[in-house]
């Protein structure tokens, strides 16, 4: 008897000792299909829109609700097979290295002193090329943009070049708004569930 009463209060000073020492690291702030963010995510991106004043410009609002834009654009690209291919990835190396007159070495030397591993920028360049193909093939063709607009932008009597240019900075600045527009049905047809 004395035996089991020394193995109870040894477990349950362990069970105490465990729940002193127990600590929220983390925790889920809301789930976007079958993903998930967490506080960690939302602090890591505060703190980057503040470090970076393009990327506050580029998702107004509150740091969790771009967050979860930023998860359904990811699924949609996903559910529609938006994809970035190795070849255009190394295209996409091979033209930054070109444009600015350096060798791939000198490229990955440059990102390691700025502590970016070079399998990390790869991913970047294909989240980017995946982001422009899911914009021409599925946000643009949603901009209707009248004749008489173009001619407006372009100038009078603009050649075929200053028509696609001036077409393409109408696209442009319409984007963010469309994208909007389409990632607000696609909320609707997504499970989202925000914790408190």
């Amino acid at each position: 008897m004395k035996t089991f009463i020394s193995l109870i209060l040894f477990v349950v000073s362990v069970l105490l000792a465990g729940g002193a020492a127990a600590e929220i690291v983390d925790r889920v702030v809301a789930v976007v299909g079958s993903d998930i963010i967490t506080l960690s995510d939302v602090k890591k991106y505060s703190a980057q829109r503040s470090a970076n004043p393009r990327l506050a410009e580029g998702m107004a609002g509150a740091p969790l609700e771009a967050l979860i834009r930023e998860k359904l654009l990811k699924l949609e690209m996903e559910r529609l097979g938006v994809g970035a291919t190795d070849g255009e990835i190394a295209a996409a190396v091979n033209d930054v290295v070109t444009r600015n007159g350096i060798t791939l070495d000198v490229l990955k030397a440059e990102l390691s002193r700025k502590g970016t591993p070079f399998e990390k920028y790869k991913k970047d360049l294909g989240d980017q090329i995946r982001q422009m193909k899911f914009l021409s093939q599925v946000i643009f063709p949603r901009i209707k943009i009248s004749e008489d607009e173009v001619v407006r932008k372009a100038g009078a009597k603009p050649s075929d070049e200053g028509r696609i240019r001036a077409r393409m900075e109408l696209l442009q600045a319409r984007s963010s708004e469309e994208l909007v527009k389409y990632l607000d049905e696609a909320r609707s047809k997504t499970f989202i569930e925000i914790k408190p």
